[in-house]
């Protein structure tokens, strides 16, 4: 289904790309994860392996429902913060960040499965339980980023985008790639 080594070739460049730029002042985090979670999108839409014939609509959908799907999950995560530290619930921002990420991944992991694998016939492999471990794997990675992001200073958010980008795509890679590559228990 996936030409891994040109997704993430592609997420390799998209992230050394936001490197070099650096971090920008911009309309606010919303519009700004958006665009992360379109540029991750296209990087899984222009992935397809050749036999995939899915219409360039479908592949658009795609990327336009995930930049709306990481533009709400980035909203929520912000609204969600500002009422819980208001309630004095003491809430951490990176507890705040881990649950958003999780819950975005898992959305993200629901569009690709409803959006790209059903139509293609191969949503058999990105089934629930893979979709749930990689959302899992996506929460550990972002409260480990945004702990080491603390630790050392770091500013932006790629610190946080990168990682996730990863962690979501060896995910979708370990469950579509096949049996052969899985381990046996």
């Amino acid at each position: 289904m996936f030409n891994f080594a040109r997704h993430f070739g592609l997420l390799g460049l998209f992230t050394a790309s936001l490197a070099v730029a650096g971090p920008r002042a911009g309309p606010g985090i919303g519009p700004q994860f958006a665009l992360y979670g379109a540029l991750h999108a296209a990087a899984v839409a222009l992935s397809l392996a050749g036999g995939a014939r899915l219409s360039p609509g479908r592949r658009l959908l795609f990327v336009a429902v995930a930049a709306i799907l990481a533009l709400l999950t980035a909203c929520l995560g912000l609204r969600g913060l500002q009422r819980l530290s208001r309630l004095g619930l003491g809430v951490s921002a990176g507890a705040m960040i881990a649950a958003c990420a999780g819950l975005g991944a898992l959305a993200y992991g629901v569009s690709i499965r409803g959006i790209l694998a059903a139509p293609l016939g191969v949503a058999r492999r990105w089934d629930s339980k893979s979709i749930g471990a990689t959302s899992l794997g996506c929460t550990a990675v972002a409260a480990l980023s945004f702990a080491a992001c603390r630790e050392f200073h770091a500013t932006g958010v790629l610190w946080l985008v990168a990682p996730w980008w990863f962690s979501f795509s060896t995910g979708l890679w370990y469950a579509t790639a096949g049996d052969s590559l899985k381990m046996r228990f």
